[in-house]
């Protein structure tokens, strides 16, 4: 038996047990730039929605004006406007998503005062360092999962700071030889051990997130976080070329490679666009198609031209159908902690080009459902694309695979909510506070 099935196996019953009171804290903005930290908390209420009241759930955001947004009888979005957020500081303006550097949250705290169960999903910003603050003076139990590296986008966005405010020679000199950005982002290693430290629950979902959590924690309280899919929103039912000329002048005979996410250097994205130009000047009909925002924008039309279509941000509908009219999807981030875009696109019936270094390749079966690029650079992704573009057959086999593994493996986000989440916060709430023995 699994520590998450015994864990289920003694959550109370709901007919005897008082509604458990649940605070979900994510540090980042709601809007439609939210990226996939955001989005999953949203789908984690809606799923609560549409299940009924299996427990009282706050999921609490930054925002510029103090708001409570009621989705249903026992679900509410909250939002606290920063104590201190980075977009006060024009050096760190580059960086995709403002967070809170405050040490405490005196609202957000005065919010958390009933709540049975705290959940951050981060470890390292003001709405977690927080409820540490709280579970350690008022023995209120922890539970944190990880939804996106922030160490390692540390170490990417330090590099760039450093490079913005003194130039990029003595920007480069500070970076290799000083080796900041690497201090940087062991520095935030360490305040995620010590935040983990004080847990009852760590959830996580790449395997060296696992080791290490196990570092600080028993084995049987570091257990993993799933993520869902709404297949009747993201189906290759909605492939329709001819809507994909119409609405961005694509020609039916180009071999369409879509990603989707931020247009910018955390995601990797200049690789795949210059993987793309090699493609380009070797005469093959493809055409990148890039649905999202981002810093590295013009970078990719000047490397492109006409072989790149950036919309921008799209509707969660218009980017449904862009998976679907595609040929290929390709994440070339190294930082991903878990990609809901994967997810969508093999649900869209869509083969998936993933990174290596980004543990994404865990959802895929290399060579059935996607391939995992590996090697610097972009010559190995020109090669994957160009292997694909030129099998069609092959293409399409890995289409058909990636989506029926998406029905036989990718849950809902009901049965994330209700297998993975909802056992734990009841353990947690049986289990008392870790932190107040937390030095």
């Amino acid at each position: 038996m699994t520590a998450l099935s015994q864990i289920a196996e003694a959550a109370p019953e709901e007919s005897v047990a008082p509604l458990l009171r649940v605070a979900a804290l994510v540090d980042l903005e709601r809007g439609p730039n939210a990226g996939g930290h955001v989005q999953c908390w949203e789908k984690l209420a809606a799923a609560l929605v549409r299940l009924g009241p299996l427990v009282d759930l706050s999921v609490h955001f930054s925002g510029r004006e103090p708001a409570t947004e009621t989705l249903g009888p026992h679900v509410r979005f909250v939002s606290h406007r920063p104590a201190f957020s980075t977009a006060r500081l024009p050096f760190l303006s580059h960086i995709p998503d403002d967070t809170d550097l405050a040490p405490y949250h005196r609202r957000l705290a005065a919010s958390l005062a009933d709540v049975d169960v705290i959940h951050t999903t981060d470890a390292y910003f003001a709405f977690a360092r927080t409820a540490l603050g709280l579970s350690r003076r008022r023995g209120i139990p922890l539970v944190n999962s990880i939804h996106t590296d922030t160490p390692g986008y540390s170490r990417i966005f330090c590099a760039q700071t450093m490079e913005r405010v003194f130039g990029p020679g003595l920007g480069g000199v500070i970076n290799r030889r000083l080796g900041v950005p690497d201090r940087i982002a062991a520095g935030m290693y360490r305040r995620l051990a010590r935040h983990q430290a004080g847990c009852a629950f760590v959830l996580v979902s790449r395997d060296d997130e696992e080791a290490r959590a196990r570092q600080v924690l028993p084995a049987s309280r570091v257990l993993k976080l799933r993520r869902g899919i709404d297949r009747h929103v993201f189906s290759p039912t909605r492939r329709d070329r001819a809507w994909l000329h119409d609405s961005f002048g694509i020609p039916a005979d180009r071999f369409v490679v879509l990603a989707v996410g931020r247009v910018d250097r955390g995601k990797n994205i200049l690789t795949l666009a210059d993987a793309v130009r090699v493609l380009v000047d070797r005469g093959l009909p493809i055409v990148l198609v890039c649905a999202g925002r981002g810093a590295d924008q013009a970078a990719v039309r000047s490397r492109l031209g006409d072989a790149a279509v950036l919309p921008g941000q799209l509707h969660r509908d218009v980017v449904a159908r862009l998976y679907a009219a595609a040929d290929l999807f390709a994440m070339p981030s190294e930082t991903e902690v878990f990609a809901n875009a994967v997810l969508e696109a093999m649900a869209s019936e869509l083969p998936v080009l993933v990174a290596e270094r980004s543990g994404m390749g865990r959802v895929l079966r290399d060579g059935r459902t996607g391939l995992i690029v590996r090697g610097p650079g972009p010559a190995p992704w020109a090669e994957a694309i160009a292997g694909l573009a030129a099998d069609r057959d092959r293409t399409r086999a890995m289409a058909t695979a990636a989506r029926r593994a998406s029905e036989l493996l990718i849950p809902s986000w009901e049965q994330v909510l209700t297998q993975d989440l909802l056992p734990v916060w009841h353990a947690a709430a049986r289990q008392g506070s870790c932190s107040a023995n937390v030095s």
